[in-house]
């Protein structure tokens, strides 16, 4: 009886484990596009000053959420990410935004094509 309790009660935390990886895999991934889409926007209104800040704000809020994805679902998208976001800090220096706003759309893709990657989907597993 003490093994059956014991194994139902692992099951149930491997589960609620694995639960908890997607909803906040999901969720890091959906808050980085609209964190990128608000850029977006700033940069489309020429507020470059206050995209450069929301910039580096994204940058530290995605590097502490990375060290988590990197340990829960190791992806080297997880880690081009990164990299991208410091190219995108690097147009936005360099004054070049066009380029930022490509940059931009590159991360949401890269965000997008992660998430649909690492989600448990039968197209995944299959």
């Amino acid at each position: 009886m003490g093994k059956i309790i014991f194994t139902i009660v692992l099951v149930v935390i491997i589960l609620a484990l694995g639960i908890g990886e997607q909803v906040f895999m999901q969720h890091s991934f959906d808050e980085l596009v609209v964190r990128c889409e608000e850029i977006q926007q700033m940069l489309i209104d020429k507020e470059y000053s206050k995209a450069h800040k929301a910039v580096e704000q994204t940058k530290d809020w995605w590097a502490k959420k990375r060290n988590i994805l990197e340990f829960t679902c190791p992806n080297n998208d997880v880690k081009d990410i990164y990299k991208e976001i410091g190219e995108l800090e690097g147009t936005l220096h360099s004054q070049m935004y066009d380029d930022s706003i490509t940059r931009t759309n590159v991360i949401k893709s890269m965000a997008e094509n992660s998430k649909n990657l690492l989600a448990y989907r039968i197209k995944n597993i299959l």
